[in-house]
């Protein structure tokens, strides 16, 4: 934490002080060009002043034109008074000498010729080209502008050349604070420099050559970078006052501006480093000083916890000798007879409060096969693994108990309300159906049936309670298992529905209420439909639709389940036939077959017959067993299997992981798909040890030559997994949920399966 604190201050400093040197620099950027620009203006406004005086003499010199006046003497006089302008000459319209100097005149005839008839132009003065490049040294810096001698109509009468002194023009400014690259130029209006000062100082030579940045600028005040020379950038304030035949440019090299600057940066820069260092030296040290100390009370502390264990270890042996007495020696929980005791003096002050107290009854669902086929020294670790997670979602304010077997007892004390058991019971439903990791080869899953008695509503004393509270917990297996009970909703009604069902559900399969539903099996490769799972519905006349849930168990109890599964098959053939019919591309459909239709040596033939009469392929069907199926007689089935798959028929293993069996065991029985159950894929989200045995399950598998499918696929991040993992095919809500008929010919029709 206090390296963050000094690592954001740092960070928080270098970055203030980078925004300071960027806003110095703004400033210096800013004052150089408004320094810049006031030399240029105060130049500028000094030229068009003399182009005023320049444009008086040429009224003078119209008089010399028409021959009229004493004009001579009065611009003998004016270029006296100013020493900018040195000599001149009068020309008429022809570009012919009339008055003045006309010695040096020759020098300037090519100049002057391409000049001819400017006036017409209306142009008022003009700087001759190429007059500034005489080779003689006493006439560099002798300028000859050139202005138009017109008449009161603005008729041109002819020329007057005046020759400018601009070396003593610039030497004005010699006292200027330029800096070792600051330079004054003064530029034609087509980029050509007429005269230079650079750093104070006078060029005895200006360069001829034109500056590109400044050709044809506009008239008025403005800023440019350009390079002069060749590869030195320079920040430049152009000037030119209106109608006036000279750009002043004032420059000085960025390096120059920025020098300072920079030698300024430089040092913060390497005192803002210096300081950086050194208090994260400090901030090192500081924190090695405090790891040290944090050590020292470490070591009080723990020599104080080693006395502390010591008085507890004394204090353990004591209970634990009272505690063999009251235990359960497997489980460590309280026995039979010390749950009765601590449960009749809690209810003693449960009748003077005004809390809710129940009591349960758990029992293990199928707790007897695996003692049976795993041992029973698996189904002991299985009993500490459930109570262990007894104690884990109890509060120690409750009482648990081992009643015997897969027996457990629980009281549940001082609830605010009987809303409490319902979220209590739920939790421990889910959390005793938890797969249970590294107690056999693979993961053990089992449930409990829970029954449920309130004191003092259900039961006045510890008999009556445990008796109703078991009560209820048959209650539970008789519905399904996997669920809790309360004693006061165990009513005749129930009894009175299910037994009406089971007297109905003969009539139900010969007079063909029963449907099926489809659901669609997608290739996770490319999400294309690859079959269907047909699953049966009762379309009840006077009760509706009822699911699977509420009539196969009573089909297995009654013997009725056979017939439901003969039924299954002819109904699925039917369908697979008229889908072909249609000329539909037919994808084979699931159904599931029971333990005794397995066991039955005929089964094959009359599986054969079906598809014989309704001309449908034994690739187009699939057998799907659980296994319960293949429990002994193994050999019987074993050899069913064998003819069904010879056939053509493919066989699935359904709900693969709720049983004992394991790949090792089938890896020699003629199993193509296994089917991952639904608990496995619930617990992707939450479980990693749950993403690691599926993907070990999908690779062994593939070793084997199976495919895998994953059934209860509920959402996108479960698909995504599994399809990561290697997983040949899902099936689930998230993908579809079971259709009828109607729908699954238009899901065939459609081909690939699109996820929203």
């Amino acid at each position: 934490m206090l390296v963050a604190v000094i690592v954001l201050v740092l960070s928080l400093l270098w970055w203030l002080t980078a925004k300071h040197l960027r806003a110095q620099q703004e400033q210096v950027e800013n004052a150089t060009r408004l320094q810049q620009a006031g030399v240029a203006a105060i130049v500028s406004e000094n030229l068009r002043q003399i182009l005023e005086k320049a444009q008086l003499m040429s009224v003078l010199a119209l008089q010399g034109v028409q021959g009229t006046g004493p004009w001579q003497h009065q611009l003998a006089q004016m270029l006296d008074r100013d020493r900018v302008f040195l000599r001149y000459t009068l020309l008429d319209q022809q570009l012919q000498p009339l008055a003045g100097d006309v010695q040096n005149l020759g020098r300037w005839d090519d100049a002057l010729a391409q000049q001819q008839g400017a006036c017409a132009g209306g142009r008022g003065a003009l700087v001759l080209p190429g007059a500034h490049q005489s080779s003689t040294q006493e006439l560099t810096w002798q300028v000859p502008l050139l202005l138009c001698v017109t008449d009161a109509q603005g008729v041109s009468q002819g020329y007057l050349m005046l020759h400018m002194d601009l070396g003593y023009f610039l030497s004005l400014y010699q006292d200027v604070d330029w800096g070792a690259s600051g330079s004054l130029h003064l530029l034609a209006p087509d980029g050509r420099v007429i005269a230079a000062m650079v750093g104070g100082g006078l060029v005895a030579q200006p360069s001829s050559a034109a500056v590109d940045a400044f050709r044809k600028v506009p008239e008025g005040a403005g800023v440019r970078n350009f390079e002069w020379p060749q590869g030195v950038a320079r920040l430049a304030n152009f000037h030119r006052t209106a109608h006036m035949p000279i750009t002043v440019v004032v420059s000085r090299e960025w390096r120059e501006i920025l020098a300072a600057h920079d030698d300024y940066a430089h040092r913060a820069w390497w005192l803002l480093s210096v300081v950086s260092v050194l208090a994260m030296g400090a901030t090192l040290f500081l924190l090695r000083t405090l790891q040290r100390r944090q050590q020292w009370f470490d070591a009080l502390e723990k020599a104080d916890q080693d006395k502390q264990e010591l008085i507890a270890q004394l204090e353990s042996e004591k209970q634990r000798a009272l505690a063999l007495a009251a235990s359960d020696h497997l489980t460590g929980l309280h026995n039979r007879r010390m749950f009765y005791e601590l449960v009749s003096s809690h209810l003693a002050l449960a009748r003077r409060s005004s809390k809710y107290y129940a009591l349960l009854y758990l029992d293990l669902d199928r707790f007897k096969s695996v003692n049976d086929t795993l041992g029973h020294h698996v189904g002991d670790a299985l009993l500490q693994a459930v109570a262990l997670r007894l104690q884990g979602m109890l509060r120690s304010s409750d009482i648990i108990a081992r009643m015997g077997g897969d027996e457990f007892a629980v009281l549940v004390t001082a609830m605010e309300g009987p809303q409490d058991m319902d979220v209590l019971a739920q939790k421990l439903v889910e959390g005793l159906s938890a797969p249970y990791e590294g107690i056999a080869p693979t993961a053990l899953h089992t449930s409990p049936s829970i029954g449920i008695a309130f004191f003092p509503r259900d039961g006045h004393d510890v008999e009556m309670l445990c008796r109703h509270a078991d009560t209820a917990m048959y209650a539970s297996k008789k519905a399904g298992r996997n669920r809790f009970t309360y004693y006061e909703r165990i009513t005749p009604v129930d009894s009175e529905r299910g037994y009406r069902l089971a007297r109905q559900l003969p009539d139900a399969i010969v007079q063909e209420q029963l449907v099926l539903h489809f659901q669609p099996k997608v290739r996770l490769e490319d999400r294309s439909i690859v079959g269907f799972e047909a699953l049966v519905r009762w379309q009840h006349p006077e009760l509706g639709l009822i699911y699977p849930g509420d009539f196969i168990a009573l089909a297995e109890e009654h013997g009725h389940i056979e017939a439901l599964g003969e039924w299954v098959m002819l109904a699925c053939c039917r369908q697979i036939a008229a889908w072909r019919m249609q000329g539909l591309d037919v994808r084979p459909i699931a159904f599931n077959v029971s333990p005794l239709q397995l066991r039955d040596c005929a089964f094959p033939l009359r599986l054969a017959t079906c598809l014989q009469h309704y001309g449908v392929r034994g690739s187009d069907v699939e057998v799907e067993i659980t296994e319960s199926c293949l429990v002994e007689p193994v050999g019987v089935a074993t050899r069913v299997l064998s003819q069904l798959q010879q056939m053509g028929v493919r066989i699935g293993l359904d709900d693969f992981g709720t049983g004992f069996s394991s790949l090792s065991q089938i890896r020699s029985l003629p199993i193509d798909t296994i089917k991952l159950d639904k608990s496995f894929v619930n617990e992707l989200r939450s479980s990693k040890e749950a993403g690691v045995l599926v993907t070990s399950i999908i690779t062994l598998a593939h070793n084997l030559k199976m495919q895998v499918v994953a059934e209860g696929v509920e959402l996108m991040d479960q698909l995504v997994y599994l399809k990561t993992a290697g997983c040949d095919i899902a099936q689930g809500y998230f993908l579809s949920r079971p259709v009828t008929a109607q729908n699954a010919e238009a899901l065939l029709r459609q081909s690939i399966l699109e996820i929203a």
